[in-house]
């Protein structure tokens, strides 16, 4: 072990460059007779919906059961819905941000209700993936990364705005929201009393791991469409309310542009 972590360090320059390359690898180069026997599945879900008439989204209720194959850009042939997403969350998270700490937590990616975009490109039986996103309901509460301590911070000024307050009570189903009772608070405690004032459970979940892929020159176009099918696939799968994590400056700004 030590002899290979001296080499990680040579090739890669840390253990942790090396580790994602190898699960990478592992995605890319799957064994070929699995492939060969598999790659016939040509199979298309004709209950996706389309977006700017060559982009489709849809919700895949357990994406590890999903037999369809797609491209990503990151490997020269097509992989099954649940390993493309894999590999393109540790090539987008992971490698280009080192959030190492996803190492440990990549069966959250292979796995349940999944949102993806995707198109079809000329001459190819295989759709490409855009974006997709983890969805997770309020049965698991307990799994979500929304509540982890990890992305809490007792440094954070919460933004009460009254009118966004009670666009949210309207909107939703949840209990009747004032300023004043969150006044004081800390973001973990008002995060948790919003949730609790939630009446339908089932109209909320959480989407997390919000991945873009395709060409740079239209990363913030697919951006924009990405969380324009996001937010349609849940309001028609009955979500009213959803938790998320957003890293990107661009999207914090898209969603205060459209204010209420």
């Amino acid at each position: 072990y030590f002899h290979i972590e001296q080499m990680a360090i040579k090739v890669f320059g840390c253990l942790l460059k090396c580790s994602t390359e190898v699960e990478m690898f592992k995605l890319i180069h799957k064994p070929m007779s699995v492939l060969h026997r598999l790659l016939d599945i040509t199979k298309k879900n004709s209950t996706s919906a389309i977006i700017d008439e060559k982009y489709h989204y849809e919700l895949v209720q357990d994406i590890s059961t999903d037999e369809r194959y797609f491209h990503t850009e990151f490997s020269e042939h097509p992989l099954p819905l649940s390993d493309a997403i894999v590999l393109i969350n540790i090539a987008t998270f992971i490698k280009e941000h080192k959030w190492y700490e996803m190492l440990n937590h990549l069966e959250i990616s292979s796995k349940g209700e999944h949102f993806i975009l995707y198109q079809y490109a000329d001459n190819n039986i295989y759709p490409t993936i855009i974006s997709s996103a983890l969805i997770q309901t309020t049965s698991n509460k307990h799994d979500w990364l929304f509540f982890d301590n990890f992305f809490q911070n007792t440094k954070w000024k919460p933004n009460l705005n009254a009118d966004g307050l009670l666009s949210l009570s309207h909107a939703t189903s949840m209990s009747p929201l004032a300023r004043s009772q969150f006044v004081d608070k800390s973001s973990t405690e008002i995060e948790n009393d919003l949730f609790y004032s939630i009446l339908d459970k089932t109209k909320a979940c959480e989407a997390i791991r919000l991945t873009i892929s395709g060409e740079k020159s239209k990363a913030n176009y697919h951006l924009y469409l990405a969380q324009k099918g996001l937010a349609m696939a849940l309001k028609e799968s009955g979500r009213d309310i959803v938790f998320t994590i957003i890293e990107k400056p661009a999207m914090v700004l898209f969603y205060q542009s459209m204010n209420l």
